[in-house]
Formats: C-alpha cells, sequence, structure tokens
C-alpha cells in the first residue's frame, strides 16, 4: 500500500512541473505615443459674371445674397445667363444645385390671362402663379473648347480662352462644352449632382441659364416669382454614393 501512495504523489509533482512552465511567454511591447486626430474642412466659395447688366461680384461667401437673377417684364421666348465660378477648398466634393423657396404669385390677371385657361385670377396664394411651370434652368460645367480645367482664374487664361467664356460667345449650344441639363425649374427643387469630381481648391465655371419658351402664351401675364438657387459641396473621399 504504501508504494501506491507514494507513486500517486510523483505524479502529482510531476504534473504541477507541467503546468507551471505553460505559464512562460517570450514577449514584447511598444508603444505609439502623441496620436492627434485633425478634422479636415470643406469651404465654398462663389463669384459671379454676368454679361449682359454687369452684376458680377469677385470671390466670396454668398451669404443668401446678391441675386443671380433679377429680371422684369420677361416674355416668352426671353432667357438670361450667368457665369459662376465654384471654388473648393480644401478636400475633394462633390457639388449639388438646387432652387428651393420656390414663390409663384398669380397677381391677379389680364383678359388674355383668363382666355388662355388661368382658374386661379382671384386668388393670390403663391402657389397659383403660372411662371414657374414655364421657366426652364439649363446648367452646365463651362469647360471651354478643352476638355478639363486649364484656367486657374478668370478673365486671364491663355490656354483656353472660351473656359467659362462661351455663353459669351453665342456658343452655350454647342455640345463639345461638356454636358447641359435643361429642364423645368420645379425639376430642381431636388437638386442637379454634376457627375464630376470637383478637385479641391480648382477653379469650375458653372453656366446658368434661364428661359421661358416661345410657347408658353399668356397664361403667364402678369405672374411673378421669387426663390433661391442654392449651391453644395460635400467631400467626395468615402462617400461614392454622393450623399448631400
Amino acid at each position: 500500500m504504501r508504494k501506491i501512495l507514494v507513486s500517486l504523489s510523483v505524479i502529482g509533482i510531476v504534473s504541477a512541473v507541467v503546468i507551471g512552465a505553460t505559464m512562460a511567454y517570450f514577449g514584447d511591447t511598444e508603444t505609439s505615443t502623441g496620436n492627434t486626430m485633425t478634422a479636415g474642412s470643406i469651404d465654398l466659395k462663389i463669384d459671379l459674371h454676368c454679361p449682359d447688366n454687369g452684376c458680377d461680384f469677385p470671390l466670396r461667401d454668398l451669404l443668401d445674397k446678391p441675386a443671380f437673377f433679377q429680371e422684369c417684364d420677361i416674355k416668352p421666348g426671353d432667357s438670361g445667363e450667368v457665369t459662376i465660378s465654384w471654388h473648393v477648398y480644401d478636400n475633394n466634393a462633390w457639388a449639388r444645385i438646387r432652387v428651393a423657396d420656390i414663390y409663384d404669385y398669380e397677381n391677379n390677371c389680364t383678359d388674355p390671362e383668363i382666355e388662355a385657361g388661368d382658374l386661379t385670377c382671384d386668388n393670390n396664394d403663391p402657389a397659383h402663379g403660372e411662371l414657374s411651370q414655364n421657366l426652364y434652368l439649363t446648367v452646365w460645367l463651362d469647360e471651354g473648347e478643352k476638355p478639363g480645367w486649364q484656367c486657374s482664374e478668370k478673365p486671364e487664361c491663355s490656354e483656353d480662352p472660351l473656359e467659362g467664356d462661351n455663353i459669351l460667345n453665342g456658343i452655350e449650344d454647342d455640345p463639345t462644352f461638356g454636358k447641359r441639363v435643361h429642364n423645368p425649374l420645379s425639376s430642381f427643387l431636388e437638386g442637379y449632382v454634376f457627375d464630376e469630381e470637383f478637385i479641391g481648391s480648382t477653379t469650375y465655371y458653372v453656366g446658368l441659364k434661364w428661359s421661358i419658351p416661345e410657347d408658353a402664351g399668356n397664361i403667364i401675364q402678369t405672374d411673378s416669382l421669387t426663390g433661391k438657387i442654392i449651391m453644395e459641396a460635400v467631400q467626395s473621399r468615402n462617400n461614392p454614393n454622393k450623399e448631400f
């Protein structure tokens, strides 16, 4: 009996030695210190060139003014246009343009307006005018004759003199000057997002043109509207779906 007990004790001691050996590891530790995170920024600034009425203004934050368009006595077949330069600092960005706060005033009616089928002549509610239904907005990137962007600023641009100036030369409908969107004003309530990525600290020229079709007719007589044109930029990195 004693031999058996001794043998069991030996086994127990050996087992303890084995367990203790598994607790010894090789190791090393390195520490990175001084980590910082700094947020980037996007700052959109706009300047404006009006070929017709000299309403130009230099690069700035708009702060809700001035207006791009202030038109009176417009008629079917009329149009107007401006060139806007967009400057996005400092990150690359997607760009969107949209309209908001459209107030469409009836301002009562003339006899021709009534004869044209206007049924809301006695109502001056901002939703009852017909001008916004017959007003079109055209938007395009005014790249000039060469693809891409050669000019840092206007009016000096020896590399591509027509960049940012095609409307001044009467060639805004030439398809070689980039993609255009020509839609009723109401379609811009949801906004139009440009296909191109706007590269940080690069100048982009955007053409804006309003127009009224020649067949709009008398139903827009005496009507007026006011509204906002909103330009937005949102970072493109990590934003492939162009979420605003």
